[in-house]
């Protein structure tokens, strides 16, 4: 495999990206300014020529109507503007991903049994493993009957925030408490990592799901997309286990 640096506001670049190939998979980086990101897909469809498949990872669900969350609508109008583009497109739409909760500050948390997240802690999510969106991509390229649709994936098993917390402690064998954190804080914890503007557009998202119309946006049918795709989803405990084994074996928590 021949790795290419590219960038997607650069023209040239994204098509010096592209050259030669037929099936890509494109997420946007979290940039939440509409005409930012109206330039990026322009130039992605202009790179297109030679592609029979394009498979779009929105990196978050869509709601169904307007929110006035930048992070949500910019990424609905990506999405509106590749299916009418003429580019054989497959757009995949992830609620959040497992693997965050392998990140340092997830871990650090775990040690002290707690499991902090900014969803409310009644809400399911199916949450969806990197190595699953791959799996899902990886077939997408090859799902000629879902071109020119858009499909909510998800992790196997949706669960509220206490039942993820109890299946870690289910594997880690001690308490593990579910910790709703509230968007502000959350914000205030990422800006260091992400930038001021990155983290306030992705808590934004988060405000939004707290309030009562965010309620089953996460939530997945998991055999539906099962069936889909001829994959098969990693079991919540499954992914639980494989990314604690190390920590398991030397006695710590996480």
């Amino acid at each position: 495999m021949d790795w290419v640096r590219g960038d997607l506001a650069d023209p040239a670049a994204v098509r010096a990206a592209f050259d030669g190939v037929t099936r890509a998979s494109v997420t946007l980086p979290m940039e939440f300014d509409p005409a930012a990101v109206a330039r990026h897909v322009d130039n992605v469809v202009a790179a297109a020529d030679d592609l029979e498949r394009l498979v779009f990872n929105t990196g978050n669900r869509i709601p169904v109507t307007r929110t006035g969350v930048a992070a949500f609508e910019s990424k609905r109008d990506a999405v509106e503007a590749l299916l009418s583009s003429g580019v054989p497109t497959i757009v995949l739409r992830p609620p959040v991903y497992l693997d965050n909760l392998a990140a340092p500050w997830a871990r650090a948390a775990l040690a002290n049994g707690l499991l902090p997240y900014p969803l409310p802690e009644g809400h399911r999510v199916a949450w969806l493993t990197h190595d699953d969106l791959g799996a899902l991509t990886a077939a997408a390229f090859d799902c000629d009957d879902l071109t020119g649709t858009a499909i909510d994936v998800g992790g196997r098993d949706a669960v509220t925030g206490p039942e993820l917390a109890a299946a870690f402690a289910s594997v880690l064998g001690r308490e593990i408490r579910y910790v709703p954190l509230h968007a502000d804080t959350f914000e205030e914890d990422m800006a260091p990592m992400l930038g001021a503007a990155v983290a306030a557009g992705v808590s934004d998202t988060y405000r939004w799901l707290a309030a009562p119309e965010g309620i089953g946006l996460y939530e997945g049918d998991a055999d539906k997309v099962e069936a889909l795709f001829g994959v098969e989803l990693t079991p919540l405990r499954t992914w639980i286990e494989r990314n604690t084994r190390t920590e398991r074996n030397a006695g710590a928590v996480l």
